[in-house]
């Protein structure tokens, strides 16, 4: 599978480490692209993890997922349940969630977003794995070329926590 986190560590192995460590009864996934991070969060949990994941699939302008694949690369597991959801609107349905890894084109806006809207939306161990965060990530192509405000000031704004450079995650625990 592609993935941004295969380079130039791999990210999917700290995110398969946190979720080992967090030990999650419920985790959600927005933006699932070919599956690269949602296989790694199954290898990371338990079998009898709920694991949901979200995508707006060919309604996304760019790489975009594909509902039937992602189907048949994850039916082998029974409690993985591939769905469309919008970022936008899911907060609405969602509630005590373990894990949450989000990585839908991030940017400052959708880092607030998180923040007003998810945040409450996670269990009292919850902890949310955003792609992004770090100045070299707030540089690539896409963000300049459509004016995407950077989430680098933001993150150090929440003294959020970011690991690595390129393309980085942000790990957010709910707060006390």
């Amino acid at each position: 599978m592609k993935s941004s986190y295969k380079n130039p560590i791999d990210y999917g192995d700290v995110i398969q480490s946190i979720t080992y460590v967090q030990r999650p009864r419920y985790i959600v996934e927005i933006g699932i692209l070919e599956g690269y991070s949602l296989q790694k969060l199954i290898q990371g949990s338990d079998p009898t993890t709920k694991i949901e994941a979200y995508d707006i699939f060919d309604e996304f302008n760019g790489n975009s997922a594909e509902f039937q694949s992602l189907q048949s690369t994850f039916e082998p597991y029974p409690n993985v349940t591939i769905k469309y959801g919008d970022f936008y609107k899911l907060h609405e349905t969602l509630d005590n969630i373990d894990l949450l890894h989000i990585d839908i084109a991030n940017n400052r806006d959708v880092y607030k977003f998180v923040e007003t809207y998810y945040l409450p939306k996670l269990s009292s161990r919850g902890i949310v794995i955003l792609e992004g965060g770090s100045e070299l990530r707030d540089q690539v192509c896409w963000m300049k070329q459509y004016d995407k405000p950077p989430m680098n000031p933001y993150v150090k704004q929440m003294n959020w926590k970011v690991i690595g450079d390129m393309p980085s995650l942000t790990l957010v625990h709910k707060p006390s």
